[in-house]
């Protein structure tokens, strides 16, 4: 096939999930054979009128669906046929019409800050500024929203004046910023082996070339770095110190010191995502308290607290401020200022603390009932996903399509891969099942799984 385009007629929702959504149906129904390269996200953005951006996420989310692998320099190819199409619809319903168990997405758990945030709305409903918080809101956001990011991102260790935080529409747009406001289109950014699929859709967007760097036990190898940035004099990297996803590794202070000294030796630049540093007790320091001048922070609301609230910040070194700043309002003119004067109440008033700390207990006690099923996955600190590494004959993609079928979403390896050497290693969210009943259903499916042989695809003479 020379050129796929999907058939988007009557799928409703965002544009990225119709696209997925076509792209499962043709793989379901052989019009799309395993191998097959899907087109580049330019061409096929020109031919269905929608932006670069939109096709990107699509590719993403596919991959983490485990439909397809992007491979870095050849392209998206698709992965080998499911038996049925892998759509996910509206509130995790499947396209068949059963349930299933999200334990792919990491989210807060239900419940958790639904009391908080309901009373809090009511309150700035009736408030006498109802109506300025309806209209635009320009130069960086107005001090008293900056001012509560650098409250909340204080817990984390990160020590900032209010007018070096630029306001994001969540921790996604604050990459977005801080990617487009120290680098370049064509040049390369550097990421972990396994990273955060939201760093492969913004340099995607952004026409950055995403280059793998290898990770070990305790994260970013410094030697690593350091290869990287004497090649690259001020490039740019980016990781998660801190919790990290997918693999769950917390980096020892003796690296992180080691990488602030390297970004300080070459000139480079980091983005940290400290975007589960609440969820810490190891109280280490972020990387940007070792070099707050090579380092921008970035974080949110979404995962302590809702991801609704579409509140995040980008803390940047003062040189830098301004053109972060800039970034951020090129790619959404402003936060949505409804909700940033709702955020900014709860965390002046220290009910966004007590929200995340009563995620965080919530966040233990699945990962409790984890041990109970999958104790050789879950890692000793408190994390909101287990990293499996799964047995042989077991491969990812396999694994992920046939607990799908059983009726649990998972995150294959090629989600989060940045080279074509990837573990064979699935994902699994405690976090986002809808309670704790929920919970063992899936984590029981997974169980029983491993315990399996793959099914026979047929062979080939």
């Amino acid at each position: 096939m020379s050129f796929w385009t999907p058939d988007l007629a009557g799928r409703t929702g965002p544009k990225y999930r119709a696209i997925v959504d076509a792209l499962a149906a043709d793989i379901g129904a052989g019009t799309l054979g395993a191998g097959a390269k899907l087109p580049p996200q330019r061409e096929l953005a020109w031919s269905l009128k929608v932006t670069v951006g939109t096709v990107a996420r699509a590719y993403v989310e596919a991959e983490r669906q485990g439909l397809v692998s992007g491979e870095v320099g050849r392209g998206t190819f698709v992965k080998a046929r499911p038996a049925q199409p892998l759509r996910i619809g509206p509130a995790g319903a499947r396209a068949d019409g059963g349930g299933l168990i999200d334990m792919a997405r990491n989210r807060p758990s239900f419940g958790v800050a639904t009391s908080l945030i309901g009373p809090a709305l009511a309150r700035l409903g009736q408030s006498e500024c109802l109506a300025e918080l309806m209209d635009y809101e320009f130069l960086g956001g107005h001090e008293d929203y900056r001012a509560a990011g650098a409250t909340w991102v204080a817990h984390d260790g990160v020590i900032a004046a209010p007018e070096c935080v630029a306001l994001t529409v969540g921790g996604q747009h604050a990459i977005l910023a801080a990617l487009g406001a120290i680098s370049r289109p064509g040049e390369p950014v550097f990421g972990e082996a396994l990273t955060y699929p939201g760093l492969k859709l913004a340099a995607a967007f952004l026409d950055r070339r995403l280059e793998s760097l290898p990770i070990d036990e305790h994260g970013l190898i410094p030697e690593a770095v350091d290869r990287a940035l004497a090649a690259r004099p001020g490039g740019v990297i980016y990781g998660m110190t801190t919790h990290h996803n997918p693999t769950t590794v917390t980096m020892p202070l003796d690296r992180r010191e080691e990488i602030a000294a390297i970004l300080r030796r070459r000139e480079g630049y980091f983005i940290e995502d400290g975007i589960y540093a609440f969820l810490s007790d190891a109280n280490l320091p972020p990387l940007h308290a070792l070099a707050p001048e090579r380092v921008i922070y970035v974080t949110s609301l979404s995962k302590a607290i809702s991801p609704g609230l579409r509140f995040g910040f980008a803390v940047a070194p003062q040189s830098l401020a301004p053109r972060v700043i800039g970034a951020a309002r090129a790619a959404a003119t402003m936060p949505p200022i409804l909700l940033a004067r709702l955020a900014t109440d709860l965390i002046a008033d220290g009910s966004a603390f007590a929200a995340a700390l009563e995620q965080k207990t919530e966040t233990a006690a699945r990962l409790e009932i984890a041990r109970e099923y999958l104790p050789e996955a879950c890692p000793a600190t408190t994390s909101p996903h287990l990293w499996l590494h799964l047995p042989d004959p077991w491969r990812a993609e396999p694994f992920a399509a046939e607990a799908y079928r059983r009726g649990v979403a998972t995150s294959p390896a090629s989600a989060f891969a940045t080279s074509r050497q990837m573990p064979d290693a699935v994902r699994v969210s405690i976090s986002a099942p809808r309670d704790h009943a929920q919970l063992r259903r899936g984590l029981g499916i997974i169980r029983d799984l491993l315990q399996e042989l793959p099914p026979f695809s047929g062979a080939v003479v």
